[in-house]
């Protein structure tokens, strides 16, 4: 009778002791990390638990093994999480949900990747008649090969008017989320902010709003950081655009109520050519918290958050939309260059 009783006991504790191991594991995130450069698992690289709750919050962190396998521990799995490998100075970000195995992709780093360009540049242009707002956006398309990231302090450099301020700085990895930047201004040179975001294989948006004392017309210059392969000014009917050069820009016709200005330069933009514009117009229709020119929004990091952490930013619907819309304004952008082409070609 005493035996069998130790047999139950025993057995009891075995269970008990299963169930809390499945419990311990269901509470984790299992995943392994991979160089895409190399084709190789990625050992030795930090990997770091992030609760999106206040910000980003870390909630565990490890290392790789030598499989380049990592476990971390959940305290919190109905909350959303992202789960960051730092490798060679970058972080790799994936979004996961409860618990489960991700695989995570990694690349080595390099201080400059060759003949790097910007698949689309748009530069927006509105005005209440007293500032004109603008808003250039770059899409950077990294296809090196074999996949690297570019890294380094000077990554991306916005150059605006020396008279202009620069309001806000938003940069998007593709399929990733947006996040708020503080560029660093270029000592000695006015109007010139360095960025150091890495670029990492695929396409990176880059957002950044200027606004500027308005006297109609207004002349601007625009210097991408990148040479673009389709760069267009958009504006509202209501503004008036003049290019410094009659053969610089083609008007194929308005997209979601703004008129596009195609630069014809091709097969890349370096040097966008001057424009004037004049006149009263707005992208959207003006509202109270629409008002020019736009709040400043560039911020960075809170003191208590570790600087590899990058906070994230809650975007619009419109936001979240952008650059669907500007992937079909590039469709677009791109048919006009082969028709522009093919016209210059009979005329030879």
């Amino acid at each position: 009778m005493n035996i069998s009783s130790g047999i139950k006991s025993a057995l009891s504790l075995l269970f008990c002791c299963s169930c809390a191991l499945s419990a311990c594991a269901a509470d984790s995130i299992n995943g392994t990390v991979r160089n895409r450069t190399i084709d190789k698992t990625a050992a030795g690289d930090e990997v770091i638990l992030l609760r999106l709750q206040n910000g980003m919050e870390e909630e565990s962190r490890t290392r790789t093994d030598a499989q380049g396998a990592f476990s971390l521990r959940l305290s919190a799995p109905d909350a959303s999480h992202i789960v960051r490998v730092l490798h060679e100075g970058v972080n790799y970000d994936q979004p996961v949900s409860g618990t489960g195995s991700v695989e995570i992709s990694v690349y080595n780093a390099v201080p400059r990747i060759v003949n790097l360009q910007a698949g689309l540049g748009i530069a927006q242009v509105e005005s209440d008649g007293q500032v004109l707002k603008v808003t250039e956006m770059y899409s950077i398309s990294n296809d090196s090969v074999p996949p690297v990231t570019q890294s380094g302090p000077r990554n991306f450099e916005i150059s605006i008017a020396p008279k202009a301020t620069l309001d806000s700085l938003f940069v998007k990895k593709g399929g990733g989320i947006w996040v708020n930047l503080a560029p660093v201004p270029l000592k000695g040179q006015v109007g010139r902010y360095a960025v150091d975001f890495p670029i990492r294989p695929g396409d990176t948006l880059f957002k950044f709003v200027y606004h500027l004392a308005y006297t109609s017309p207004t002349r601007l210059k625009i210097k991408p950081p990148y040479p673009v392969r389709n760069f267009a000014v958009m504006h509202p009917p209501s503004i008036s655009f003049k290019s410094s050069s009659a053969q610089a820009f083609a008007n194929p016709g308005l997209a979601q109520g703004l008129r596009i200005e195609k630069a014809i330069n091709q097969p890349v933009v370096r040097d966008v050519p001057e424009f004037e514009v004049s006149g009263i117009g707005f992208a959207v229709p003006q509202t109270a918290s629409a008002s020019l020119p736009a709040s400043p929004a560039t911020a960075a990091p809170k003191p208590d958050t570790p600087a590899s952490v990058t906070l994230p930013v809650a975007a619009s619907p419109r936001e979240n939309g952008m650059w669907i819309f500007l992937s079909g304004i590039a469709a677009v952008l791109t048919a006009i260059a082969y028709a522009i082409w093919r016209k210059r070609k009979r005329m030879v």
